[in-house]
């Protein structure tokens, strides 16, 4: 590629960004959102991506994935690993909005309120934290798809990759502490911004020992039945976080029949809780380990994780609306 087609590359890759900048600028301005926002939902969204992504990549790596994004030329095997941090960080992405909806739901439920209408417009604001992530990844998608398209085309690049030289102990390590520096503050930003006394006090949700005990010992009872492959983690978060859902749903169902509100609560504490020990478990443990390269040359996730990286985040979404129709819905004792 000589100078005149480098141009023309990044002539065209700025139209397209003043473009989109003026589209969402134009968004924003019409109105059409008035009231969709949620400030400590973009920031766990944005800075829980950023620190999501170094527990499983390195600086070099991060890097290279910005480089290849921007036009720049490389190998296919470049392409290929830049194209996996992107879908990697899009995957990250959505399932933090869904887990960011969780965290405002947890806190609003557990705070007071003015009557059913103003809980409810506050729980409505905690799904826009889900909205926040799809078009987060979305965007994140796009490079991803540019960059494996060119992948495996065989356009000269400028040699190649070097590899990561052993362990990235300190991305890891910094990934995990941002991210946990980012989810405390998160809440702590949460709880003060809600008068408490509500129905459900966001300790008791957050810190939810039978949802632990389940998706944390049911992951690690499966994880170890299949064995070390990286797939095994996925596999047994995304199934337990599933199977303790419709545990879940089955005692709201239960707690109805009985007309027990106690019951009831339990039941969407269980739901709430498992969603988040799940998505966190597919975050943190799960994913590094598949996007970290193995010497093998193994680096590509599987199809099943795929699916349950995008499956598991919806599958919560959905019944932390099921949860929300169910606190807003009232019950009447019978006899």
């Amino acid at each position: 590629m000589n100078k005149h087609d480098k141009n023309r590359v990044r002539g065209r890759a700025a139209v397209r960004w003043l473009i989109a900048a003026a589209f969402i600028a134009g968004v924003a301005l019409s109105g059409l959102f008035a009231g969709m926002a949620n400030r400590a939902g973009l920031f766990f969204l944005f800075l829980g991506t950023a620190a999501s992504v170094l527990t499983g990549f390195s600086r070099s790596e991060i890097r290279e994935a910005f480089r290849l994004a921007a036009g720049k030329s490389g190998t296919p095997e470049a392409r290929r690993e830049a194209a996996s941090f992107w879908e990697a960080a899009a995957r990250n992405a959505w399932a933090l909005g869904v887990m960011g909806s969780l965290l405002n739901f947890t806190v609003v439920l557990g705070g007071g309120s003015g009557g059913i209408a103003d809980i409810s417009d506050r729980m409505i604001q905690s799904f826009i934290v889900t909205f926040y992530g799809l078009v987060l990844a979305v965007l994140l998608l796009v490079p991803a798809m540019k960059i494996s398209g060119l992948a495996g085309n065989g356009e000269p690049g400028p040699g190649p990759r070097p590899s990561r030289g052993g362990p990235f102990l300190f991305e890891r390590v910094t990934g995990y502490v941002l991210f946990a520096v980012v989810l405390g503050l998160t809440v702590l930003s949460l709880v003060r911004s809600v008068p408490p006394g509500g129905p459900l006090p966001a300790a008791e949700v957050m810190l939810h020992g039978p949802a632990a005990l389940f998706i944390f010992g049911g992951s690690i009872a499966l994880a170890l039945f299949l064995g070390t492959g990286r797939g095994a983690w996925t596999f047994g978060f995304g199934m337990t976080g599933l199977a303790a859902l419709f545990l879940g749903l089955i005692q709201t169902m239960f707690g109805f029949v009985h007309t027990d509100i106690k019951e009831i609560s339990a039941a969407i504490a269980f739901i709430i809780s498992s969603s988040l020990y799940a998505l966190l478990g597919l975050v943190l443990v799960a994913a590094p380990l598949e996007d970290r390269k193995r010497p093998d040359g193994g680096d590509q996730p599987g199809r099943l994780s795929r699916v349950l990286w995008m499956a598991f985040p919806f599958v919560a979404f959905i019944f932390l609306v099921l949860s929300w129709i169910l606190v807003i819905t009232p019950m009447k004792r019978t006899g």
